[in-house]
């Protein structure tokens, strides 16, 4: 009995014991017992990897031989010429041998035999034509194709189309091949031109230029509409962002190949709010009545333009300022458009060159006398397009802009002189009188003729005008 006792009161001094060292020492006591569950696991891995296995299947392999002869295609790709594909333009001092070298054309023989090619050799006097070329591997032309200039059919002299211009252009298209068995074969393509309507609208967001090059329109056709309007369209001052246009124009096509830009058919051109148009009418018969006018039948034609430039920039205007060559007050006689130099200058109004040579000052100019006593001077010119005593007509050429004189940068002076006397040249307008209306006998003619064309004008979708004047701000 006193075992049991015994027994018992170690227990408990144990048990206690243990107790003190659980609540002195806990971190200790969980590392042992984690470390023992760690190993237990290890030894059941340690069991279920190393015990009996199943027996694994026997492995089995299959050998087959297989030839591939890859040889051949090889030889057949090497020997297999490659192409290239190249473009020059014909210069003044081209040979057959400098073109074709420039070409890649480096084969003796075809170099030798193609410098006495009848085609080729016409090639050559065609300066700035583009020729492209199709060239293997070995220098070795195949093909050689050139679109030459536009020719005049020689069976059609004087012909015109039913809206006066030129109707018998031809595209020739010159091909020179490799035959397969040597030599070469020339062949001249005839195609004569088609012609075509094209239309475009536009919004101004800046200058003219640029909204009708953002419409795909040529500057020909741009040109025209300037000239067109430029009796009563101040086209450096009056336009502004979001003046729009729409325009219909006429071009002469043969395959993917443009010839020609011709004229304008009809126009449509918003100015500040005020809508301008015009259509083209040509009656047969009736030369003398063929011109643009407003659809009520109104000639639009004008006496001047209001400009000798298709767009420029008034740096310096009539009337008294500080001159910047002499640095004192003076009265300038006309006005300065900043321009670059080789632009060309056209005279406003129908009339004769009273002189076109140097003046103290003007450097290279010429003077343009006009009927009823107006004249006009074109001055600090790089080159003369007319000589003395030559008439001209309205718009054309008379010389290049260029920086001459007494000048400080590039630009074009211009004075417009009213029985001797210089007036303003930005009242132009005042002295410009309206055209006639059509005659009575031909309004009918005239309305079955320019009506198709007005409403073709207005099936074309219009610009997005609202946006476009955000774009930028009214001058």
């Amino acid at each position: 009995m006193s075992f049991l006792i015994q027994a018992g009161s170690r227990l408990r001094n144990a048990v206690l014991r243990v107790r003190e060292a659980v609540e002195a020492h806990p971190g200790r006591v969980a590392s042992g017992v984690g470390g023992l569950l760690l190993l237990s696991s290890v030894s059941a891995f340690a069991l279920v990897e190393y015990g009996p296995q199943p027996p694994l299947p026997a492995p089995s392999v299959v050998r087959q031989a297989v030839s591939i002869d890859v040889s051949t295609q090889v030889d057949a790709l090497d020997s297999q010429p490659r192409l290239l594909y190249t473009t020059a333009f014909v210069d003044a001092a081209d040979s057959a041998g400098s073109l074709l070298r420039r070409l890649q054309v480096t084969d003796p023989a075809q170099l030798r035999q193609l410098a006495h090619d009848g085609a080729l050799q016409q090639l050559l006097r065609q300066r700035g034509t583009m020729v492209s070329a199709e060239v293997d591997s070995l220098g070795r032309l195949r093909q050689l194709q050139a679109v030459l200039p536009v020719a005049e059919s020689p069976h059609a002299s004087g012909a015109k189309s039913a809206h006066g211009e030129d109707s018998a252009m031809q595209l020739r298209l010159l091909r020179i091949s490799a035959r397969a068995g040597g030599g070469f074969e020339d062949h001249l393509r005839v195609q004569a031109a088609q012609p075509q309507i094209r239309m475009a609208s536009g919004v101004v967001r800046s200058t003219l230029f640029a909204a009708t090059d953002r419409a795909g329109v040529p500057d020909a056709v741009a040109s025209q509409l300037v000239d067109l309007f430029g009796g009563e369209v101040d086209f450096r001052r009056d336009l502004h962002a979001g003046d729009h246009f729409t325009v219909a124009w006429r071009v002469y096509t043969a395959g993917d190949h443009v010839l020609r830009v011709g004229r304008i058919l009809a126009v449509q051109l918003s100015v500040d709010g005020r809508e301008r148009s015009a259509v083209w009418f040509d009656p047969p018969g009736h030369p003398q009545a063929a011109a643009y006018y407003a659809p009520d039948g109104s000639s639009l034609a004008r006496t001047f333009l209001l400009s000798p430039l298709p767009y420029d920039r008034l740096t310096s205007g009539y009337g008294w300022r500080i001159s910047p060559i002499f640095h004192k007050p003076e009265f300038h006689k006309g006005i300065d458009l900043a321009i670059p130099v080789g632009t060309p200058v056209r005279t406003i109004a129908n009339g004769r060159v009273a002189y076109a040579g140097w003046g103290t000052g003007y450097g290279k100019y010429v003077k343009v006398v006009h009927p009823g006593g107006f004249a006009t001077i074109y001055a600090h010119l790089s080159k003369f397009e007319v000589h003395v005593g030559e008439p001209v007509k309205q718009g054309e050429v008379v010389a290049l802009s260029g920086n001459t004189g007494w000048s400080t940068g590039p630009h074009l002076y211009f004075q417009f002189f009213v029985h001797g006397d210089p007036v303003n040249p930005l009242n132009i307008a005042h002295y410009t009188p309206h055209g006639t209306k059509l005659p009575p006998e031909l309004r009918a003619s005239f309305l079955a003729s320019t009506a198709p064309r007005t409403r073709l004008l207005a099936l074309l979708p219009q610009p997005e005008l609202a946006s476009a004047a955000k774009a930028a701000p009214r001058a």
